[in-house]
């Protein structure tokens, strides 16, 4: 395969990223490992694009002196089908069919496949015109809250799958733990997921990408699903057939216990009450002002408020004092978390009536029904106001800071956990600002740009805590 078709960029939003060679070759030697093709077999390349499968798939049989079978690819860009279909011109069992493989007939395809391989695209939920939206909704159970389209080729893939095929895709990692993704882990559990295997971020160049390749199984088997990390370990889990998360459940596997000279460990959720995303308005700008500039009348609203880039300001572990933050947080909720009547928050209303038009173009009050003057969510405020950890979403090195009186309302940029008992608060902030605890986000914790770690709250759960810190 010639250098310029080895790489291809995102372009327009699609998603289109191409495959590395090297890449479709291991993919291919998983969908062929033990289950060899014969001449009569069926092989359907989802998302061919320039054809890079469709080649690993041709050098694969050659080399074990197979006969190739017939192998169809589907792709939607008529420039990449023109050049797949010149570059195999000269094979007869292979087929390139212009089309959006997600709502294609299966007629057109010519019936179901002993294989399925792809490289979906990744295309985010903002970026699906909003008729395909709707359509998808139609078509796919996993196009449920904010799907990204890669999420539908696993459904799509499957379905066209014959019984006891094999399918193998490389896609975001992400399936393994976002919520939009739970309808997908529902359906994928029904069937023997064999691997899942974990891919440096820089897999595809200066692409920056957190890939996995997931190798299924169109059975049911009462088998565990071997996941390789991205630092070589291998664990084997069960995926959950309520649609947690699977990440979550392989961290769980290996901090179950911890080594030196601390005894069984627990894990951080089984300390915590809660912990969780700050609180998301759908607006700062509006509810989000400089406590300067904060009229008296709306000081009963107000709330001392943190974001990810300012919890910098403070030392590790340190004690934030709230009245040295910048900004407050107009809350129109009560403390029970209900949002407050027009009546009762009058000098609040009447200062968001000026920001109306835009609060109700947010997708809260236009798509899920909700009042003009709500957040986006509803905060949690009986557990928010505690003593509490917070730390940023994002960091180049992981820090964690404290909030002793339980004053700070957290933003959408920082998370916070919340203690079962307030008195630990101390030693698990010292704890969790510790070199071993460093080490362990930096090996389970994904990548975002420039080498920052996203600090998740569904990986922290499953840190280790071992119980003599509080001994």
């Amino acid at each position: 395969m010639g250098r310029k078709l080895q790489q291809k960029t995102i372009e327009n939003g699609e998603g289109k990223v191409m495959t590395p060679y090297s890449v479709a070759l291991l993919m291919v030697d998983k969908l062929f490992r033990n289950m060899p093709p014969a001449s009569s077999s069926r092989v359907l390349d989802a998302g061919c694009g320039l054809g890079v499968f469709i080649e690993a798939i041709i050098r694969w049989c050659r080399e074990m002196d197979l006969e190739i079978p017939e192998i169809i690819g589907v792709e939607l860009d008529s420039k990449f089908v023109e050049i797949a279909r010149n570059r195999f011109k000269g094979i007869d069992r292979v087929k390139i069919i212009q089309g959006d493989f997600l709502t294609i007939e299966g007629h057109v395809l010519g019936g179901k496949f002993d294989y399925v391989i792809s490289n979906p695209p990744y295309i985010s939920y903002e970026k699906i015109p909003l008729d395909e939206r709707k359509k998808y909704r139609r078509l796919f159970k996993c196009a449920v809250g904010r799907f990204d389209t890669y999420m539908l080729f696993f459904e799509k893939g499957l379905n066209v799958l014959k019984p006891r095929g094999k399918l193998v895709f490389i896609t975001p990692e992400k399936y393994l733990y976002v919520l939009s993704a739970k309808p997908l882990r529902k359906l994928l559990s029904n069937y023997f997921v064999e691997e899942i295997e974990l891919l440096s971020e820089d897999v595809f160049g200066e692409i920056l990408a957190y890939p996995a390749i997931t190798v299924i199984w169109k059975h049911s088997a009462e088998r565990s699903t071997s996941v390789k990390l991205r630092d070589g370990r291998i664990v084997e889990i069960i995926p959950p057939k309520d649609g947690s998360p699977w990440l979550a459940t392989a961290l769980a596997r290996l901090s179950s216990s911890v080594k030196g000279d601390t005894i069984e460990a627990m894990r951080l959720k089984d300390v915590a009450l809660r912990i969780s995303a700050g609180v998301a308005t759908g607006l700062d700008e509006v509810f989000v002002i400089p406590r300067i500039s904060l009229p008296k009348e709306l000081e009963p609203f107000a709330y001392p408020t943190v974001s990810g880039a300012e919890l910098a300001r403070f030392g590790l572990g340190e004690a934030i004092d709230p009245k040295k933050l910048r900004h407050v947080m107009l809350m129109p909720y009560n403390i029970e978390g209900e949002l407050l009547e027009e009546e009762m928050a009058k000098p609040l209303i009447n200062y968001l009536a000026k920001y109306r038009f835009r609060l109700e173009k947010r997708t809260a009050v236009k798509v899920r029904r909700k009042r003009w003057y709500a957040f986006h969510e509803d905060p949690p405020l009986k557990d928010l106001l505690k003593p509490k950890i917070l730390w940023p979403d994002i960091s180049r090195e992981p820090a964690f800071y404290v909030d002793l009186e339980g004053k700070i309302v957290p933003r959408h940029t920082v998370y916070y956990l919340v203690p079962k008992d307030a008195s630990m608060l101390a030693e698990l902030a010292r704890y969790l600002n510790s070199e071993e605890v460093k080490k362990w986000l930096k090996v389970h914790c994904q990548r975002a740009a420039n080498g920052y770690l996203r600090l998740q709250s569904h990986v922290l759960k499953e840190l280790p805590v071992p119980r003599n810190i509080f001994q």
